[in-house]
């Protein structure tokens, strides 16, 4: 099977990556893949292993990210570098990660996802016809509109806000009083430049790329939720290589990972997102936000548990 790496990639965030693996019959014989888009060092390790040949040559995008995920999991894609609030649509335990205001910061994420948490998680992806290969950083997310400045949960009341199509999302901006709207990225800008969307949510990288600034005044530093990416493969696909070679594609992703960990690009970004004319709300009333998302935790511990959102928590 050969196919092309499809997808985008910015610094510091892997939205949409994907690629196929072809299979030789030679077990000496490289296997070709071919990649558009995601981490450097992630082609540089693939080509470097000796177990794949990288074709540097582009594709055409399939599509958003749930049809990416799908392509995955049906095998007419080998391997993908998504958005975690997505694929957490088809594995519902990683969307533990997503409760709001879970983690203290970039380094305790870190902890509890490359830790026995992380493995616990992992496990449960091949049910679904995949394997976890690592997990990367796409960073804090934060509050972006068009109407005013937001600080506390009241400035949210009545705002509608775009988020992933993510049921745990969902909730939080609901229990924050917006009017919710789930939506598929690449119509975000759109609704947000036509007035169907107040505003939106993302990592800083990602607002400045797609450049909501010029749709969205009002900034706001509120690190709701801390957003990984997953490096996945189909499982089918996984379990014919052989163990180098899956090894070898395991180490591409966790290095692959790990540059998104060591990547430091926010305040780059949040001094490009203030040149281009953009309100910053530097510091939020953060426990006021706890306390208005806190009537979930019932919810969050019967559907993930609540040992294991302690373990998260209480993780150093």
């Amino acid at each position: 099977m050969y196919g092309k790496f499809r997808g985008s990639g910015t610094a510091g965030v892997m939205i949409a990556a994907s690629m196929l693996l072809s299979v030789h019959s030679s077990a000496a014989s490289p296997r070709m893949i071919s990649v558009a888009a995601g981490p450097e060092l992630f082609r540089e390790k693939l080509a470097a292993s000796h177990h794949f040949i990288v074709d540097g040559r582009s594709g055409n995008a399939l599509g958003g990210e749930p049809i990416i995920l799908a392509a995955t999991r049906s095998g007419a894609l080998d391997a993908a570098v998504l958005t975690g609030g997505v694929v957490s649509a088809v594995v519902p335990e990683l969307s533990v990660f997503d409760i709001p205001f879970l983690f203290r910061d970039e380094a305790h994420a870190k902890a509890v996802m490359q830790g026995p948490i992380g493995a616990q998680i992992a496990a449960k992806f091949a049910d679904k016809g995949l394997v976890l290969l690592a997990l990367g950083k796409q960073g804090f997310r934060h509050m972006t509109n068009s109407k005013h400045p937001i600080r506390t949960p009241a400035d949210v009341k009545g705002l509608t806000i775009r988020v992933i199509p993510n049921e745990t999302y969902k909730m939080a901006f609901q229990a924050l009083g917006a009017n919710v709207v789930p939506m598929d990225f690449p119509l975000v800008y759109g609704a947000l430049k036509d007035g169907r969307l107040d505003g939106e949510e993302n990592p800083l990288t990602t607002i400045s790329t797609s450049r909501f600034f010029e749709v969205q005044k009002y900034l706001t530093m509120s690190g709701h939720f801390f957003a990984p990416v997953a490096f996945i493969a189909n499982r089918a696909m996984f379990e014919q290589l052989d163990p180098a070679d899956q090894q070898a594609l395991i180490a591409a992703a966790k290095a692959g990972a790990e540059v998104t960990w060591q990547a430091q690009v926010d305040d780059a970004k949040l001094k490009e997102l203030r040149a281009a004319g953009m309100d910053v709300v530097d510091k939020v009333d953060r426990q006021a936000f706890v306390d208005a998302v806190k009537p979930l935790d019932p919810e969050f511990e019967k559907r993930f548990g609540k040992e294991l959102i302690a373990a998260i928590r209480s993780t150093p």
